[in-house]
């Protein structure tokens, strides 16, 4: 089987609905591409990384700057599709953006492409939506993690977990 590829990067908020549950259209990949997802939501999940011990008032953003885990959702069908959600938060982002990084089999690409064309053009701010070979298997390959990514002038470390069937099967280091 061949696989197509895609990247995304919008605001938390853009792919959730108005009880901070997950949007219609991230349950439609979520759907397409066989993943259970997990019980709590993408937006719960990240705010779950604002570290109140950090922050100098209730709500400051500086509790979330330099955090956010890797969470990959392999699906329950084809260990070699998943749909991951890059979670960090790096220091000069105000937007709360979040990398959807997609990989799914050819025969469902135009459908994935147009969720995704979807959810960008609705969305506050987003990427490019980038498609083809790009390296997003090899690149959250859970043998990557723990890794360093930059924040602003320093770098942080990221973590990976992976879930499969609506479970976590997976984590690297302490998150």
């Amino acid at each position: 089987m061949t696989y197509s590829e895609f990247k995304l990067r919008v605001p938390i908020h853009d792919i959730s609905d108005d009880d901070d549950g997950d949007s219609a259209a991230i349950g439609r990949l979520f759907a397409i591409l066989s993943v259970t997802p997990a019980e709590t939501s993408l937006a719960r999940l990240y705010h779950s990384f604002y570290d109140y011990s950090a922050a100098r008032y209730n709500g400051d953003p500086y509790g979330r700057i330099g955090r956010g885990d890797v969470l990959i959702f392999t699906s329950d069908a084809d260990n070699d599709c998943f749909i991951a959600f890059d979670m960090f938060d790096e220091a000069t982002d105000q937007m709360n953006t979040i990398g959807i990084e997609i990989r799914g089999p050819d025969d469902r690409a135009n459908e994935i492409e147009q969720i995704l064309k979807s959810i960008r053009s609705s969305a506050q701010v987003a990427s490019a939506l980038l498609q083809g070979n790009l390296g997003i298997r090899e690149s959250l390959a859970i043998e990557n993690f723990p890794r360093r990514v930059p924040n602003h002038n320093t770098e942080a470390i990221q973590q990976a977990r992976v879930f499969q069937g609506g479970c976590l099967i997976h984590a690297t280091g302490s998150t």
